[in-house]
């Protein structure tokens, strides 16, 4: 589809397209026809090849093959594992201590940058949200998580983050864990009880929100990432009628 449209875009313009290995020229009487059967066969290859992707990933889950660059704080990717970071493993487990003592994320963040503890990336920089995806990470526990995203299709290779938790695959222990289960089960157990609700709408699970809005527009919103959206009030007019966003 993406081929004739440009191609006939193109054409309306007066510009001509000749493809050089299968000689066809778009504006020849029977050019459009063959082109748009090659088109047909190079997304039926496409296709052949997802599947085939799908399948090599399938085999490296079985295998507990690892994903990524390895660019996790607390271990160094070597070669086909994980090494524990020694330094790094050390804020990992303070991350835990803190959480389970009822610190929540932001001043967990904010003690870290107060004793001036890096991040995976080698920065002084943390907020609530780099601190829950580390409590939620089991990885520490020294096992590999499968499916946490996924293409939406084979033509638009969109990645989709996977918000339902539920449906993560935990493998095999590989390597050694920095967090031991019994402590990363319970901490995540205390996440989840301070979760606000999901909300729904067509199928799509939203991120989490405090409560589904009552304006049916706002409900209808979903950003890319699986958030939802929300309204604010700029202000109100000398009338006091407000002015939402």
């Amino acid at each position: 589809m993406d081929t004739l449209s440009f191609t006939r875009e193109l054409r309306n313009i007066g510009v001509e397209v000749f493809f050089v290995e299968d000689n066809i020229w778009t504006m020849d009487g029977d050019g459009e026809l063959r082109l748009s059967l090659m088109a047909t066969l190079a997304q039926d290859e496409s296709r052949k090849v997802s599947e085939r992707v799908r399948a090599g990933q399938m085999v490296s889950r079985e295998k507990g093959i690892l994903y990524g660059n390895g660019n996790i704080l607390g271990y160094n990717k070597v070669g086909e594992t994980y090494v524990v970071d020694p330094e790094q493993a050390e804020t990992v487990r303070m991350i835990f201590d803190l959480y389970l003592q009822g610190l929540g994320g932001k001043k967990i963040g904010d003690e870290l940058t107060r004793l001036h503890y890096k991040n995976a990336s080698g920065a002084v920089k943390w907020d609530s949200g780099n601190i829950l995806r580390i409590i939620r990470n089991a990885t520490y526990m020294g096992r590999v998580v499968y499916n946490k995203s996924h293409n939406n299709n084979y033509l638009d290779q969109r990645r989709i983050v996977n918000q339902d938790e539920d449906t993560y695959i935990i493998g095999e222990k590989k390597f050694e864990a920095i967090i031991d289960e019994d402590k990363w089960y319970k901490a995540n157990a205390m996440r989840r009880s301070k979760k606000k609700p999901t909300l729904v709408v067509g199928g799509t699970v939203l991120r989490s929100r405090c409560n589904p809005s009552t304006n049916m527009w706002t409900n209808k919103l979903i950003c890319s990432c699986g958030s939802g959206f929300r309204r604010d009030l700029w202000g109100k007019n000398k009338s006091g009628v407000p002015s939402w966003g």
